[in-house]
């Protein structure tokens, strides 16, 4: 487990949303985490760009969000490299 920085992080408007588009050049371990500081979170998912499009059991990337902390999950173990979304209201 350890923090990650995205190599960059690319801000969009969504209507009254933002989305935030953070990629991780870096291959990651599942439980490796970024703390984005972004308040106000109303959805987010996360696509892997190591080549893998599987559902998470298979290999694929699951995230989880606790207060602007995002948590990536590998169902293969990783390491792998992702792209996050996040829409917040910022």
């Amino acid at each position: 487990m350890a923090a990650k920085t995205p190599a960059t992080i690319v801000r969009e408007s969504a209507g009254s949303l933002t989305l935030h588009i953070a990629d991780f050049t870096t291959a990651m371990d599942s439980g490796d985490s970024w703390a984005s500081g972004l308040p106000n979170v109303v959805g987010f998912y996360a696509t892997s760009t190591s080549g893998t499009s599987a559902s998470i059991g298979t290999g694929g990337i699951g995230v989880s969000n606790s207060s602007g902390t995002f948590t990536f999950l590998f169902g293969g173990g990783g390491p792998m490299k992702a792209t996050l979304y996040v829409l917040s209201r910022t």
